[in-house]
């Protein structure tokens, strides 16, 4: 599926596959990231993108990561389904994610595939193990911010389900774990290019929300916003995609209010990061999303208690 998907991935539905290997490509040359070069997203997708550059095989290694990332997170949703409904519901949950990530365009060379690994690895850290790492899974999150900012929606999220399950007391060790990548990556790009480009660096990763919602190009870079006409239509055709997996998410959750903590979060999850798709109809942000709606889908087969 690798393979055969490379031969489509032509120059208008990878736009942001290659603005990403430009800037790899501006920390391969020894030039400034950032500031010979701008980008609006945070630095790990550049620096994590080196790798295929200095190998030689942009494409054919960019793509391995990503399907290691996509069999990772399958697993981890499985794992959790597991864990929560039984051991058939979790394979219904990890199928479920694993099949419909090829409608979400989960295979390309994204942010995305890298971002929703740390976000269930947070998920199942904090909510899911046998033994509770907050730590662990405060850091997975961090590492997901710094590669989408978007990541960021999970954050009060999972402080709501700590709070539900009344272990908000581990809060500060969970955001500690989220601060220091954050700090790691950044203080790395200060030590190794300055104070400037540090500043750079959080702008173009965090301070360019405003712009690049709201106006039609940030700083002189196009924002690529969809004509208002064409905006309903894009998204009834990405909504329809889905609409089979959105609905039996949410007949199931009708049919039985009573949520556990951990399903509140999956619900809430799948809504606002589905509510993404507002800001720009691509299919890609759906990924985000999807292992929530999986999940809650697999609720409906979990073993009788």
């Amino acid at each position: 599926m690798l393979y055969i998907s490379s031969f489509f991935m032509s120059d208008g539905m990878t736009y942001d596959t290659s603005q990403f290997y430009k800037m790899a490509q501006v920390i391969v040359n020894g030039a400034t990231p950032y500031v010979d070069f701008q980008d609006p997203k945070p630095p790990l997708i550049y620096f994590t993108l080196t790798l295929p550059l200095l190998l030689g095989q942009k494409f054919l290694v960019g793509m391995l990561l990503v399907g290691i990332c996509d069999l990772a997170s399958a697993a981890l949703v499985m794992q959790i389904g597991w864990k929560l409904y039984g051991r058939f519901a979790g394979v219904i949950a990890g199928l479920l994610f694993v099949l419909n990530i090829a409608w979400a365009q989960g295979y390309f060379i994204m942010t995305e595939p890298f971002t929703v690994l740390f976000i269930l690895l947070a998920a199942y850290f904090s909510l899911c193990s046998a033994k509770r790492h907050y730590f662990i899974a405060g850091l997975s999150l961090g590492i997901a911010i710094g590669f989408k900012q978007y990541a960021l929606i999970a954050l009060p999220l999972l402080l709501l389900a700590f709070y539900l399950n009344k272990e908000l007391k581990h809060a500060p060790a969970f955001l500690a774990g989220v601060a220091l990548p954050l700090i790691a990556v950044f203080g790395a790009i200060l030590a190794a290019y300055g104070e400037h480009t540090m500043d750079a660096a959080l702008y173009w990763s965090f301070g360019v929300a405003g712009s690049y919602i709201g106006e039609a190009d940030t700083d002189g870079m196009t924002n690529y916003q969809s004509n208002p006409l064409m905006l309903l239509p894009s998204l009834a055709m990405a909504v329809s995609m889905f609409v089979s997996l959105i609905f039996v998410a949410f007949s199931g959750v009708c049919r039985d209010h009573r949520l556990k903590s951990e399903e509140v979060f999956f619900l809430l999850a799948a809504v606002c990061f589905a509510l993404t798709i507002l800001i720009r109809q691509y299919l890609h942000y759906w990924v985000l999303a999807l292992p929530f709606f999986a999940l809650l889908c697999a609720r409906i087969f979990r073993d009788n208690p």
